[in-house]
């Protein structure tokens, strides 16, 4: 591995944010997406002509929220109807701080949502 490479490489350049969700009575930790983690998200989210923006609600949570304390993740791909099920408000807040410190933001979200119909 040359220098530069393994510099690269070696860097931690994952970003983690406390977010409080007064809500839920809890702070949790918001951590930016890998490359493979902002790939994947777009699977099962997107078609021809609709994004199911739930789904990409729920894929981020998954994804991004983490114990603070712990270092581990909060909820698994079992969790998805759990966290639908939760005010939408709260949903929307961890996902969009979450979409951001991925590089993915606010205005990149709406026009997805503009170019392609919600699902119903």
């Amino acid at each position: 591995m040359t220098d530069l490479r393994g510099k690269i490489f070696e860097a931690d350049d994952i970003t983690k944010e406390l977010l409080e969700v007064p809500e839920w009575g809890v702070t949790v930790e918001i951590r930016s997406m890998t490359a493979g983690q902002r790939a994947t998200l777009t699977e099962g989210v997107t078609s021809a002509d609709k994004v199911d923006v739930s789904n990409m609600y729920a894929k981020t949570v998954i994804a991004t929220v983490f114990d603070p304390t712990t270092g581990l993740p909060i909820f698994t791909e079992n969790d998805r109807e759990a966290i639908l099920s939760k005010n939408g408000a709260v949903i929307e807040r961890l996902a969009t701080k979450a979409l951001g410190s991925s590089g993915l933001s606010d205005k990149a979200v709406d026009q997805a949502q503009a170019r392609f119909p919600q699902e119903s």
